[in-house]
């Protein structure tokens, strides 16, 4: 005989495994400190890419004002400035991954959670069922 309740928890956890748990179960393969320097680490690459294509694009629109300071200041001077701006640019984008990330591990922990005590839920009704089964047999 089935067992409706059981049923019911079962195609829980199937919506769940289709859906978030497909999100989820890969990031709880982490632990939360691993999963976030992991980020961190992806995050520093895209944003030093990032922040190289925004200065090339600004310098091609800017060459002349560009030339013109530099010719009429100091190079380290420049150079320094423009250090400055990607520490800035990276910092911001570091702080914005360990937020972004840091709730999403959360996210995922509850959602496994939830997913492994329905899991719990789904064995102890089977082994009820299970028993029922041989006390009438």
């Amino acid at each position: 005989m089935l067992d409706e309740e059981r049923i019911c928890i079962m195609t829980r956890m199937a919506s769940y495994e289709a859906g978030e748990g497909k999100e989820d179960m890969p990031v709880k393969q982490y632990y939360r400190k691993d999963y976030i320097s992991y980020q961190m680490i992806r995050s520093f690459i895209s944003s030093t890419i990032s922040f190289c294509i925004l200065l090339l694009f600004w310098g091609m629109y800017n060459i002349e004002n560009i030339m013109k300071k530099v010719a009429a200041t100091d190079l380290p001077r420049f150079g320094i400035l423009i250090l400055v701006l990607y520490i800035s640019f990276i910092v911001l984008y570091e702080i914005i991954t360990v937020v972004v990330y840091s709730r999403k591990y959360t996210k995922a922990t509850e959602g496994m959670k939830k997913y492994h005590a329905d899991l719990k839920k789904v064995m102890k009704l089977q082994e009820k069922e299970e028993k029922l089964q041989t006390l009438e047999d």
